[in-house]
């Protein structure tokens, strides 16, 4: 049976000489395996062209509960990006983003806010026209909204210190390394009140938005299982400096 949904390209292998495995992000299914036949074949390069990381697609796919590799039957641009493929600092996001996405989402059912809240992220980086220094920062900690471990807010002033592990915020520090020290747990507080539209008027110097980054990874390591080395995030902070 065949079935229209919604989908975000979150990564690609090759497979066979002219085809590719998709994992993509589906509005109906959630994350699914797809081959795409004659992807990366001459004739098949605009259909190659629309799996690039983080693409929104229209898909009409064959769909079987118990499969683990599914088939795509027709592909096409759902919303096509103007400018993160020609702004080095967005397209330098978009690759973080990508590789943060592939290891965290591990979902084979429909989630309807996850899939709305990544495609609306994705627009707004493509369309704004402000700095977009901080919006990985948002980003990440918004995504940790719908995956379940969003940090708890601080029960008081005096509770400055963020305990990775547990994510609450603590007056002391806890009985291992993972933790924000309290200046750097106090920008965690305030990033946890920025949003995309206020996150220019969210301040933060470069080396401070390096360690929260960093941090920010830890965290996603400790609560999710797939998170081990991202590495994009190098060639972002070289990008910005």
């Amino acid at each position: 049976m065949l079935h229209h949904t919604r989908g975000i390209v979150l990564h690609t292998i090759p497979y066979s000489d002219s085809s590719l495995i998709a994992k993509i992000y589906t509005e109906q299914f959630g994350l699914q395996s797809y081959i795409v036949s004659g992807a990366r074949s001459k004739r098949g390069k605009a259909k190659g062209n629309l799996l690039q990381p983080l693409m929104q697609v229209e898909l009409v796919v064959q769909h079987k509960a118990k499969s683990r590799l599914q088939r795509i039957m027709e592909i096409g641009c759902k919303a096509p990006y103007r400018h993160i493929h020609e702004d080095i600092v967005k397209t330098s996001i978009a690759l973080f983003l990508a590789e943060v996405l592939y290891k965290a989402i591990r979902e084979e059912e429909k989630n309807p806010g996850l899939f709305e809240f990544l495609s609306h992220s994705l627009q707004i980086l493509d369309l704004e026209t402000g700095s977009c220094h901080n919006f990985h920062l948002c980003f990440l900690l918004q995504l940790s909204r719908y995956l379940g471990f969003f940090p708890h807010s601080a029960e008081s002033p005096a509770h400055k210190i963020f305990d990775l592990q547990e994510g609450v915020f603590r007056a002391t520090e806890p009985h291992h390394p993972y933790f924000l020290e309290p200046e750097l747990g106090e920008k965690l507080l305030r990033l946890m009140q920025t949003n995309y539209e206020n996150m220019q008027e969210f301040t933060i110097g470069n080396l401070d938005r390096r360690r929260l980054l960093e941090r920010l990874l830890w965290y996603y390591e400790m609560h999710l299982e797939n998170m081990r080395d991202v590495k994009s995030h190098k060639v972002l902070e070289e990008v910005m400096g």
